[in-house]
């Protein structure tokens, strides 16, 4: 049967070059990504602030925690921070000449830590309102953790903004960050320090420095991830509904198969072996097109936020290897049920002179589509739409229903492209609406993807929207502050200074990273909380604190940001609210020490004061920016595949209804009026697919309202229409020319030949 596979892929290449084009660009990607992928995890990090250094002294950066304690199962998950736990006030006395060095906003470090980079002694600041920086120019002012300085000279070296030791000692709180040391072995100092700090050498001293590139490529592994696993549920999605159409196409020609003693068996091997076939070769072209795009795609991602500037992708054997592997299953599984399908043909219809649409609602889509749908609805009432999982859940959330819809494609799609076309007047459309209408299998092939995409454009970016906004107005409408003020030098009287920073919790065995808000004294007269976070205390979310199982009276324990634990008695829980619901607030004496805004509860005087609206809503903005920038990264890889899709399908579709062109040129309809019936009845489908579409999409963003408005929270619904209705008219155009390119080509062939060519 694989020999006659080739031979069938061979002689209709046609029907196949837009599966080959779509598996060969999902290998593409998946190549492209999996490469950026192995770039972005790979690789060690070399020190650059201590590369003089011979030994590093750091606190511990991770958190560990014991699972199934006490078993013989006994396990340990552990989790890096970003930022070192402070080192003992009294470790510097133990290794005399180790040079102090503390980290503050801004690369700000103390001038002794200039030693570390030749730069000479006297070239330091004179005094304490004075800086030192790598960049700049004399007289300019920078802002420090709050303060203000002037820069009174420039040096070399790495980028720093260097202050004198004492007060780079006031500003820090006195935490010393690191020690580096110079002329002794890893031994002498570890012998000094004792058990505790990590004593580094080598390429291991860059993890005692800031690693400000980590969260980007943790960004990076995030969206490459989620246009990877996007990219696969819209590629088996068209190689499902390709081979579902061709296999329709092709009931005549299995049926003679069947005639001649080909079994059921023999049938689907046939139809998986030019799955194989055609996934083999664009698995192929795919992976060397991927090492092609991979580090353009890299740069591009550096470019704009995504990466580390100057990222880029080599060679890894591995994800070429992966992304092979993959094609060659999507291609398997999207022929899987088409091969099912076509062992059920009888030999009797090899006698059948018309094409004629058979049931094709199967009890298959009836069961399936039923179970997506309530699957859907499962995950909408009971799994909020909300917290730092929101978009995962949403693109969850959307391909679950896009799936059940699809399923109910062949019963919906019809109807709903007749009634589109119900809105137009004339004979041509009138015919366009029945041909949507009664070829049931053409109308759903191509609102499929249509659907897809148009899914998941609206779908995730109206919902993101939608969260970001209800989470400003919330965060808005919880402060009674009459305004605030943004990195502020100082804190005015009456003010309530508040950082922002995240804490690590145990749940489920792993230490998960939660928002945490540090405030000053004082927090109620500005904001709306059951209870204020004093000493020793703190106040929780109350989804967060539903989940732990956390009540006022309770000590939780958990880790702030340097890994360093901390055991706080819980004096009370929010009432809920999408803002704070898997928050924590705690007491000021635990934070950075510097305040990232305050709020202001006396008359508006300050200059620079915003109002809570205006705080809220840039807060977020440079995240919100990438986020969209990310979805539309995503959804233009969407776009791609639709097109193919879309494509593929009617140029098969119109190249399989020739004899009914035919048919009406001889009755006396015109080409143009053909011409325009096809580019109707495509725009037909379209309009079936965006209709279908967006009710999806209504359905999704109406359930996420009561989980949003939770708490009496007033929640606007917010459509990004440029982009939705760019993906729209995308579709439209593509469809309207895939379908009228080979419609016109069909059409020079003289209509008496056309209408006596057999299938």
């Amino acid at each position: 049967m694989l020999g006659i596979a080739l031979q069938t892929v061979r002689a209709r290449w046609a029907s196949f070059a837009g599966l080959f084009v779509a598996l060969g660009l999902g290998v593409a990607l998946l190549a492209t990504t999996g490469l950026t992928l192995a770039s972005s995890v790979g690789g060690a990090r070399r020190p650059v602030w201590y590369d003089t250094a011979d030994v590093v002294v750091a606190g511990q950066n991770s958190i560990t925690v014991v699972v199934d304690a006490g078993t013989e199962d006994e396990d340990t998950s552990s989790t890096s921070t970003n930022r070192s736990r402070a080192l003992p006030a009294d470790l510097a006395a133990r290794l005399p000449g180790a040079v102090v060095d503390r980290w503050l906003p801004g690369n700000g470090h103390p001038w002794s830590a200039a030693a570390l980079h030749g730069i000479p002694a006297d070239a330091g600041p004179r005094a304490d309102d004075e800086v030192v920086a790598t960049g700049g120019h004399p007289g300019d002012r920078v802002t420090i953790a709050g303060r203000e300085f002037t820069v009174a000279g420039t040096v070399g070296g790495p980028t720093a903004v260097y202050l004198t030791d004492r007060a780079a000692e006031q500003l820090s709180g006195g935490r010393i960050d690191a020690l580096a040391v110079r002329g002794r072995t890893a031994e002498q100092v570890r012998a000094a320090v004792g058990e505790g700090p990590r004593v580094l050498t080598g390429d291991a001293r860059a993890e005692a420095e800031p690693n400000p590139d980590g969260d980007l490529l943790a960004v990076a592994a995030s969206l490459l991830g989620t246009t990877a696993g996007v990219a696969a549920f819209v590629a088996v999605f068209v190689v499902a509904g390709t081979f579902a159409f061709a296999v329709a196409q092709r009931r005549r020609e299995l049926a003679l198969l069947r005639a001649a003693g080909a079994t059921p068996r023999q049938v689907r091997r046939l139809v998986l072996g030019e799955a194989l076939v055609v996934g083999a070769v664009a698995g192929l072209a795919g992976c060397a097109a991927g090492l092609l795009a991979a580090p353009p795609f890299a740069h591009f991602m550096g470019r704009n936020g995504f990466a580390p500037a100057g990222f880029t992708a080599g060679f890894v054997w591995w994800p070429l290897l992966a992304a092979f592997g993959a094609g060659l299953l999507v291609a398997l599984t999207g022929a899987m049920v088409a091969a099912r399908r076509a062992g059920r043909v009888r030999p009797i219809e090899a006698l059948r002179e018309a094409s004629v649409e058979r049931r094709v609602m199967t009890a298959g889509r009836w069961v399936f589509g039923l179970l997506f749908l309530g699957g859907t609805a499962a995950m909408l009432i009971w799994v909020p739409v909300d917290g730092p999982e929101a978009i995962a859940l949403v693109l969850l959330d959307a391909q679950l229903a896009i799936t059940g819809v699809a399923l109910f494609a062949p019963l919906l799609a019809p109807g709903a492209a007749w009634l589109a076309g119900r809105l137009l007047p004339g004979v041509t459309a009138a015919l366009a609406r029945d041909g949507a209408r009664t070829a049931v299998r053409r109308t759903a092939s191509t609102v499929a993807p249509i659907l897809v995409t148009a899914g998941i454009a609206a779908t995730t970016l109206s919902a993101t929207a939608t969260i970001w906004q209800a989470q400003a107005d919330a965060g808005a409408a919880r402060l009674t502050a009459t305004g605030v003020l943004v990195n502020p030098v100082r804190v005015p009287d009456g003010g309530v200074p508040v950082a922002r920073s995240v804490v690590y919790i145990n749940q489920d065995d792993y230490a998960e990273p939660f928002d945490a808000l540090f405030a000053g004294p004082g927090l109620a007269r500005v904001m709306r909380v059951s209870a204020e976070p004093a000493d020793g205390t703190m106040v929780v979310g109350h989804a967060l604190a539903a989940s732990m199982r956390w009540r006022t009276g309770d000590t939780a324990d958990f880790w702030l940001d340097d890994s360093t634990p901390v055991h706080l008695r819980v004096a009370g829980v929010l009432d809920p609210s999408v803002d704070l619901d898997d928050a924590v607030l705690l007491p000021w004496s635990l934070g950075p020490g510097h305040a990232d805004a305050v709020y202001l509860s006396g008359p508006a005087a300050d200059p620079g004061r915003l109002t809570p609206a205006q705080y809220f809503t840039g807060l977020e903005a440079e995240q919100r920016r990438m986020n969209d920038l990310a979805l539309l990264t995503v959804l233009g890889m969407a776009l791609l595949y639709t097109t193919i899709a879309i494509a593929n399908t009617l140029v098969m579709a119109t190249a399989d209804r020739s004899r009914d062109l035919a048919v009406l040129r001889l009755a006396g309809t015109t080409p143009r009026q053909i011409l325009g019936m096809v580019g109707v009845e495509a725009l037909l489908a379209t309009a079936a697919g965006l209709a279908l579409a967006w009710a999806l999409a209504g359905g999704v963003l109406l359930a996420m309202v009561p989980h949003l408005s939770a708490g009496g929270a007033k929640v606007a619904l917010v459509v990004p229409w440029t982009p939705v209705l760019g993906v729209a008219a995308v579709c439209g155009v593509v469809a309207v020319i895939a379908a009228v390119a080979p419609a016109a080509v069909a059409l020079r062939t003289p209509a008496a030949r056309m209408a006596a060519v057999r299938e």
